[in-house]
């Protein structure tokens, strides 16, 4: 019987690319919130709404597609779907939208972290190097999550628009550090073939 660590270093990680266009994703919707921080809390909820619903369906995407465990795992699978809903819920009910922002970002922004620590993990277990970057950029994640829960009140508007941004940079930079991780475990893979 094969062993898990095995298995992930036998097994080509076709889509790993997917990755790495998730994270130009978020990075792209990064800089646009930066870029105009003072545009409309709808606008800001619309494109996060857009994002995130890209987010989760090219991750579903990558899931089915791939034959790794290390892609195809549970977590990321819930994550991806998480994604969807909310996204959807953030796109076609702005009132809502508008009310629950901070929160509905929060819980997406932990969901997010939490998947990629747990990616992250997984590649150090197949000793890749630097696949803590994977883990550091979920763990800002998630402490930026924490922080848009636990004082919504007092960040006001315009500070959950700036953390919103400095989120989808995190994302992006810890899925294509993901990326490059997965490139990594598919060139390992064919060499040995």
């Amino acid at each position: 019987m094969r062993s898990y660590s095995s298995d992930y270093s036998e097994q080509l990680v076709g889509r790993w690319w997917l990755s790495i266009i998730i994270g130009l994703v978020a990075l792209g919707a990064g800089f646009i919130v930066l870029i105009n921080p003072m545009g409309s809390y709808l606008t800001i909820a619309l494109w996060l709404g857009i994002a995130v619903l890209l987010s989760g369906v090219m991750t579903l995407v990558q899931c089915f597609t791939s034959d790794s465990g290390l892609v195809r795992n549970g977590w990321v699978i819930v994550g991806a779907i998480a994604d969807i809903i909310i996204g959807l819920i953030l796109m076609f009910n702005m009132l809502f939208t508008a009310i629950m922002l901070p929160v509905l970002f929060g819980i997406w922004l932990l969901c997010r972290g939490f998947v990629g620590v747990i990616q992250g993990m997984d590649l150090r277990g197949l000793h890749l190097p630097n696949s803590g970057w994977v883990i550091l950029g979920s763990v800002v994640m998630m402490c930026i999550a924490l922080v848009v829960l636990l004082l919504p009140e007092s960040l006001g508007v315009e500070m959950i628009i700036i953390f919103i941004a400095l989120a989808f940079l995190a994302y992006g930079f810890s899925s294509i550090s993901l990326g490059l991780r997965l490139y990594a475990v598919h060139r390992r893979a064919q060499d040995l073939q």
